[in-house]
């Protein structure tokens, strides 16, 4: 009986205790993580197609410079975008409220952000390559 006692003690000290992992902080990380890689990639795509607008000379015709504008506003907003994710990355930004709710009104509205830039840059695109010039 103290056999058995004394193994039972023994398989108690040494199970370790089990670290507790808190899976949502980690889905929300890398929900931010895959928002940040969409929105620099969005980002280097608008600045491309800026760059080439520039390049051509075709940002001084009347299409060119509308393009230009609602490039320049989209690639302002995703700047404004990155910005609230890097600011969600600093340790002072846990405790703050307002800064969690504007980023979650940001992710609600990332897709449609996303792909309006998508659809900017492709219009550039089809600007520059003679299709859409009058």
């Amino acid at each position: 009986m103290r056999m058995a006692r004394a193994r039972h003690q023994r398989r108690r000290i040494r199970r370790a205790a089990a670290a507790v992992v808190d899976l949502s902080s980690v889905r929300a990380q890398r929900r931010r993580e895959h928002a940040e890689m969409r929105v620099r990639d969005a980002i280097d795509e608008n600045r491309a197609a800026l760059s080439r607008l520039f390049a051509t000379g075709l940002i001084f015709t009347q299409k060119g410079a509308r393009a230009g504008r609602d490039l320049l506003l989209a690639h302002q907003t995703l700047l404004r975008t990155a910005d609230l994710f890097a600011r969600l990355v600093e340790p002072s930004a846990r405790d703050d409220a307002a800064l969690k709710h504007r980023a979650e009104e940001v992710f609600a509205h990332l897709d449609a952000q996303l792909a309006r830039t998508a659809q900017l840059t492709a219009r550039t695109g089809e600007f520059l390559s003679g299709r859409g010039r009058d």
